[in-house]
């Protein structure tokens, strides 16, 4: 998209587009969850508690995270952007 071209206006209208077209998407995805919770009997977050899973990094999350920040460093020395 050429912004300059498309001037204050046109950028705000293509803007105006983006986040109504996100807000669209995110209202149906909510009312998928909550379809979803309520044909799977959630009543009310009193009488259903979830148990959360007490996340521990292993090895090789280690390993995972060490190769990440090599690749990201090497794109940047080689590639000088972010």
């Amino acid at each position: 998209i050429n912004w300059k071209k498309l001037g204050f206006r046109g950028s705000a209208q293509v803007w105006l587009a983006v986040v109504e077209r996100l807000l669209q998407n995110l209202l149906l995805r909510a009312e998928q969850i909550a379809a979803a919770m309520e044909v799977r009997g959630f009543t009310s977050p009193n009488e259903h508690r979830v148990r959360w899973y007490q996340m521990v990094l292993r090895s090789w999350d280690w390993f995972a995270l060490g190769l990440l920040v090599v690749f990201w460093w090497a794109r940047w020395v080689w590639g000088g952007e972010f």
